[in-house]
């Protein structure tokens, strides 16, 4: 495989004219997929994937974003997106994605008052009430390099903000229209709502009167608002390796006639793109929220605030809710609803709204402070690469108001003190607090480890999953709009509404998000895992010398062309059934029934949304028994290097000849044992480097020394074999540069450069894994293992009981893969139930408040069951192990010592001369018949159709195989037998 993704380009058989070859094409016994045409991966990604380090080449199509940055020593990404990704089709054929991910959004709806130089004509009062709704991102960078927020071009990574766009919220009180008195018998139910003052298309309010409609905006280090309301954005941000960060709006003074915020909308100019830019961090300022509150009602009395004394009159309340479909909308062009896009019910007759649709990419540099006009309703062209992510099942969204006639609170206006009772009854002498009282928020967030909090949808009920194995928060959406038990629990994501009537805690930035300024503290949530940096995600320092190796790379849908929008949503999201980690690994994914490797389930509108597959089982089929890996690939000249050698200056290395034995002696995998078969080392190095046909020829040259079978019984053999490992050098990155890690244990990784030279379970298992371990600026999980001798005895001992349950194994797909069974062999495969079986991930299991058993109908239950740490970083998966073994592991021997015995006897009977030999005999390459050549297989797949085909084998060959030679013989004494 090393040979074949080396090649500047895939040879035919691979490539595709109008969709990717996937790495195991569909067959009929795997059901019958609503959309046909798309790949289970693709060997187009996986050639990307294994090439994105080498920065020397650019290959067709490609922008500087398809591969990694180097300074000299570390690397580091842009956010890549393919050149012809849109929000309509994100053809991902160049280029393979990565981006921030996404793992919270919020609204935070606030009020707060301003003090009125004079009394209100009509209402009598001094008090003016403004009402902010204020956002806040989280982004993720999951991977194991540093992440720059912009594109090839230089365009900032941006989103689009406005809660128009996703969910429009409407809005109603009971003193809107007061005069000297409040609405008798306000009912939010049966009353009227309206966007305003929401909505920035509303002509009634006036431009300096409403939200903010910043139609999009970056995310940076710094960003200020200056005099004139005009924007000033600092320097796009970067993201460490596996950084969590937090964005808000920039801090202005507090709101008042004539400030920046102010200013920035007058005459529309609100729609300059990346006006309103985010900067890192949260600022606990009066400025990070007042600044933006928008005019909702003038000369509200004091004497009508909750808490004030005078209650004896009413009490003025307002309450907000999602609007429903687009009939609900006053103002707001329908065209520019980004959820009527995505909404599975959505039709020109229903106008159903449903889907909150977050909406981010590559901006447009050429548009970066363009003004534009809100007259036609349409946007500007803010990006040039778009992508939709549709983030939450939308549970729960209309079963009450955003904002329940939440009470306006009389605390917010200060020092209301003087003689006079009417004017301190009309809030003459008071002063207005200059912070907003949040009063609700709403928005998405990836599920915590622990159950969700009081106050969130859908109460009292825990559809927590093993979020890092078959809800991975790498999917950069749950593409699950339409609400069902079975969704919500396979989602990734939780929408989550919180008002001020409920009394589980204040609504507040640090009680929601635990933020320290500006990275922030927990994944999850309150009481969640305490860390602000995990590295989740490989994109490769060389291409991996292992097929596990190939495990960091996503099995997402490759490219293909469809009309289905949820197909398309698929590919792009990562989610189709896939499990988090990929190649090498074989956990069930509980949306499949146990014996299928297909399944459609309905919790969705479009019908592609709802088929699934096993596609690490198939992958796993299709790669570990037609393929291996031999370190001869293209890599760097050094460790940390971007200088290449190139396929041919590595084989010319590999096969460097020992005239005295005709053997090769410079090959990376020292478990090869280069043969020339005789030919001079010029001709097979010639050979192997065809672009076309070198892939197919190497295994002849390649023989293994010492491999090991899987289906040994013996527990000395597989200690002996595990134990070895100890003493390995190992890379790790150390300010992210690669460095190598001395130890005389045995050290596992989940990434060919580890992301710390710290096994969090082993050195720091008196602090928790759920709080962190110190790691220079963050604080963080760690991808790096280390077993003890007693862990290693422990998992030699489990895996001779999985042989003997399971076995034997009659190929490696079979060892690595779960049983298409029920029970406990068609949850996992057999080497990670041994590792299961020895304790080496009881840190993780021993929290038993985060070990779930999920009450809902999923087709394979025993797959949902467990801790939702399972396959986190740090705890031990197959594929970590098989990274370092999967090289030497086999299912059968090749070499066999043969006895015989022969004797001639009188006629009597009586023995008159006996012989003992022994032949040592050793499977060849070279078939029985000449006819055939050694690389000439059995039977081989169609790659486009996925079915076996027969070669052109000859019938004695098809009939005994490849031929055995005698390695040795002699001949045995009596005392020898």
């Amino acid at each position: 495989m090393n040979i074949l993704l080396s090649q500047e380009k895939l040879p035919e058989e691979f490539r595709g004219d109008t969709a990717d070859i996937g790495l195991r094409p569909y067959a009929t016994e795997d059901g019958t997929p609503t959309e046909q045409n798309r790949p289970i991966s693709s060997w187009n990604q996986l050639h990307l994937w294994a090439n994105v380090w080498d920065s020397s080449t650019k290959r067709d199509g490609q922008d500087a974003s398809a591969t990694l940055q180097w300074n000299g020593q570390t690397p580091s990404t842009l956010v890549a997106a393919d050149a012809s990704a849109n929000m309509e089709m994100m053809d991902n054929r160049y280029t393979y994605m990565r981006h921030p991910i996404l793992l919270r959004f919020y609204s935070f709806v606030g009020i707060n008052y301003v003090k009125r130089t004079a009394q209100h004509g009509a209402r009598g009062g001094h008090i003016d009430v403004r009402v902010s709704v204020i956002p806040v991102y989280v982004w993720w960078n999951p991977y194991n390099v540093d992440m720059t927020f912009t594109g090839a071009d230089g365009g900032p990574w941006g989103s689009y903000f406005g809660e128009h766009r996703y969910m429009p919220i409407m809005q109603t009180n009971n003193y809107s229209r007061m005069q000297a008195n409040l609405i008798e018998n306000w009912d939010p139910s049966s009353a009227t709502y309206s966007e305003s003052p929401f909505s920035p298309y509303s002509p009634n309010d006036g431009y300096n009167n409403r939200q903010i409609a910043d139609f999009g905006a970056s995310f940076r280090k710094t960003s200020e608002l200056l005099s004139g309301g005009v924007g000033k954005a600092g320097e796009p941000s970067v993201l460490k390796a596996g950084e969590i960060v937090i964005f808000a709006h920039p801090v202005v003074a507090k709101i008042e006639h004539g400030n920046a915020v102010t200013q920035s909308k007058a005459n529309k100019n609100d729609i300059r793109v990346d006006n309103f830019a985010f900067k890192e961090g949260w600022t606990q300022d009066p400025g990070q929220v007042s600044s933006y509150a928008i005019n909702q009602a003038d000369g509200i009395q004091y004497q009508y605030l909750s808490g004030s004394g005078y209650e004896d009159r009413g009490t003025a309340m307002m309450s907000i809710k999602f609007a429903e479909d687009l009939n609900d909308l006053n103002y707001t062009p329908h065209n520019i609803v980004l959820c009527t896009k995505y909404t599975d019910e959505f039709s020109s007759q229903s106008k159903k709204l449903g889907t909150l649709v977050m909406v981010s990419g590559i901006m447009n540099p050429r548009q970066l402070g363009q003004s534009g006009s809100l007259s036609d309703g349409s946007d500007p062209a803010v990006f040039d690469k778009a992508m939709p992510g549709i983030l939450n099942l939308n549970w729960g969204a209309w079963e009450k108001p955003l904002l329940d006639q939440v009470k306006l609170p009389a605390d917010m206006f200060l020092d209301n003190e003087g003689p006079d009772d009417n004017r301190k009854r009309r809030g003459f002498y008071g002063t207005a607090a200059e912070d907003s009282t949040f009063v609700a928020y709403y928005g998405v967030s990836v599920k915590w480890g622990k159950p969700p909090v009081i106050g969130a949808y859908p109460e009292g009920k825990d559809y927590r999953a093993k979020t890092w194995q078959h809800s991975s928060p790498l999917f950069w959406g749950s593409q699950m709009p339409t609400a069902s038990e079975l969704g919500r629990s396979y989602s990734p994501y939780q929408f989550e509404v919180k008002n001020a009537n409920s009394d589980f805690f204040p609504i507040t930035i640090s009680n929601i998000l635990s933020n320290d300024g500006t990275r922030l503290s927990p994944f999850g949530g309150p009481g969640a895992e305490q860390v602000n940096k995990i590295v989740a995600a490989e994109l490769p320092f060389q291409q991996p010398s292992s097929l596990a190796g190939f495990a960091g790379f996503r099995l997402t849908p490759g490219w293909y062309k469809t009309d289905s929008k949820a197909a398309i949503a698929k590919r792009f999201a990562y989610q189709s059934g896939v499990p988090g980690v990929g190649i090498g690994n074989s956990f069930a994914d509980p949306m499949l029934p146990p014996d299928k490797v297909f399944s459609h389930n309905e919790i969705m509108g479009d019908a592609s949304l709802g088929d699934f597959w096993d596609h690490g089982l198939m992958i796993n089929d299709a790669l570990w028994d037609s393929w291996f890996t031999s370190s001869l690939a293209a890599r760097p000249r050094s460790i940390g290097g971007s200088a290449k050698e190139d396929l041919k200056s590595v084989l010319k290395e590999a096969f460097s000849t020992d005239t005295s034995s005709n053997k090769a002696a410079g090959i990376a995998n020292r478990r090869l044992s280069p043969d020339l078969q005789g030919k001079p080392a010029e001709a097979v190095i010639d050979e192997l480097a065809k672009t076309d046909e070198g892939y197919k020829l190497s295994a002849k040259y390649l023989p293994i020394a010492g491999g090991f079978n899987v289906n040994s019984t013996s527990r000395r053999a597989w200690e002996a074999m595990l134990m070895g490992l100890k003493n390995r050098k190992l890379l790790y990155s150390s300010n992210g540069r690669p460095s190598v890690l001395n130890s005389n244990q045995a050290n596992f990784s989940r990434f060919g450069v580890a992301s710390s030279n710290k096994s969090h379970v082993d050195d720091y298992g008196s602090i928790g894994i759920t709080n962190g371990i110190p790691d220079g600026d963050a604080m963080a999980w760690s991808d790096l293992r280390t077993l003890s001798d007693t862990q290693i005895r422990a998992l030699a001992d489990n895996m001779v009981k999985e042989v003997k349950k399971r076995g034997p194994f009659l190929n490696m797909s079979d060892f690595i893969n779960r049983r298409l069974q029920s029970g406990e062999m068609g949850v996992k495969g057999a080497l990670q139930a041994a590792i299961d079986e020895s304790s080496i991930n009881r840190t993780f299991d021993e929290l038993t408040d985060m070990v779930i058993t999920p009450k809902v109908g999923y087709p394979n239950a025993d797959a949902a069951k467990g801790s939702v740490f399972t396959a986190a970083p740090g705890y031990l998966i197959q594929s970590d192990v098989l990274a370092v073994l999967g090289n030497i592991l086999t299912t059968r021997d090749d070499t066999f010592t043969i006895r015989a015995y022969g004797e001639v006897t009188s006629r009597e009977g009586v023995v008159l001369s006996r012989a003992w030999c022994e032949a040592v005999v050793q499977r060849g390459i070279n078939y029985v018949d000449p006819v055939n050549s050694p690389e000439t297989a059995a039977t081989k797949v169609n790659m486009k159709t996925g079915a076996l085909e027969g070669t052109d084998l000859s019938a004695v060959n098809k009939a005994f195989g490849r031929r055995f030679n005698i390695v040795s013989f002699r001949w045995l004494s009596p005392e020898e037998v």
